[in-house]
C-alpha cells in the first residue's frame, strides 16, 4: 500500500468523500491482492459495503473494449 498522507474531506453527516482516482486505486489493488473482499476492506479499514459499492461502480465504468485477452484493464 502507499504510504502517502492523503486528507479526505467529509459532508456534515461525517461521511468520507473519497476522489474517484483513489477509489480506483483501491479496487485495482484488491484485484491484484488474491484476498477475499472482505478482508481486503477490513485490512484497509474500508467497511464492506462501501467496498461493494466502489467495485460496482469501477466495473460499470469499464468498457469490453479496455480489457487485453487476460482480463486485465488496460489503461
Amino acid at each position: 500500500m502507499n504510504k502517502q498522507a492523503i486528507v479526505l474531506k467529509s459532508d456534515r453527516a461525517g461521511r468520507v468523500q473519497t476522489p474517484v482516482g483513489r477509489l480506483i486505486a483501491v479496487v485495482r489493488e484488491y484485484e491484484s491482492s488474491g484476498l477475499s473482499g472482505p478482508r481486503f476492506a477490513a485490512l484497509t479499514g474500508i467497511n464492506y459495503q462501501t467496498f461493494v459499492t466502489w467495485r460496482s461502480k469501477v466495473s460499470v465504468k469499464r468498457s469490453p473494449f479496455t480489457r487485453s485477452l487476460t482480463g486485465s484493464v488496460l489503461c
